[in-house]
């Protein structure tokens, strides 16, 4: 068991103190094994963080010098031109959209749909897509052993700093690919997904004010709870 009661009693402090909405999803690092969840979010709108499976969809059907530099800008600077191009290099939004789903599939998520239409004008499709923090953490637990993910998982180490918060605030070495963007009515929603150490994590946040700074403070909190309570259980 990852979290243990001690850790959600200490999680459900942290939430009643937080301004909005959280959620968190642990697995341990690889494939098949068990998922734990703490908060109220548990899904939400993808985003940037359905640029990874993407990005593994991409060299695993065409990997071209071209598009290694498009999932390099993709990935560490989160550069939607880039994910976009990614996106056609697939083929017909339904084509591409199926591409994207194997890889999910191929790490135990067969319940995602990948979103082939413009639901927002000015929104990329796949962005749109509704990928739960569960379906999120079972992508990362199984990245290490899906094809090309040594280069993948390179590259989340290289995120800009100006996008390492969340997980980032946990050290240097840690793998991580956020996403943000506003819902119709304009309130963020703020998540990220990585690796620190053994586990695979999917942080998201929708906080009170509903901008960008404050979700990704949000998620600053949750990853520092996080490292306190594995440190806790390092030394017991």
């Amino acid at each position: 068991m990852l979290i243990e009661a001690t850790d959600r009693t200490r999680f459900q402090v942290l939430e009643s103190d937080l301004q909005g909405d959280v959620g968190l999803a642990l697995s341990p690092v690889g494939s098949g094994e068990a998922v734990e969840e703490l908060g109220s979010l548990r899904s939400g709108v993808a985003w940037s963080t359905i640029k990874v499976p993407l990005a593994l969809a991409v060299s695993a059907r065409a990997p071209t010098p071209r598009n290694e530099e498009l999932i390099d800008a993709s990935l560490t600077e989160s550069d939607n031109d880039a994910s976009l191009a990614l996106w056609e290099r697939l083929g017909p939004p339904e084509v591409a959209a199926s591409a994207v789903q194997e890889v999910l599939a191929s790490a135990g998520d067969s319940s995602t749909r990948v979103e082939v239409n413009v639901l927002r004008p000015g929104f990329t499709p796949f962005g749109q897509t509704q990928w739960s923090l569960a379906a999120q953490v079972r992508l990362v637990a199984a990245l290490a052993g899906l094809p090309h993910a040594d280069e993948i998982r390179a590259r989340l180490r290289r995120v800009v700093p100006e996008q390492r918060w969340g997980l980032g605030v946990l050290g240097e070495d840690v793998e991580l690919k956020g996403g943000w963007g506003p819902d119709p009515d304009g309130r963020y929603l703020v998540r990220q997904m990585g690796i620190v150490g053994p586990l695979a994590v999917a942080l998201a946040a929708i906080p009170t004010d509903g901008t960008f700074e404050s979700g990704s403070d949000l998620l600053d909190r949750l990853a520092q709870w996080l490292g306190e309570s594995r440190a806790a259980r390092s030394t017991t």
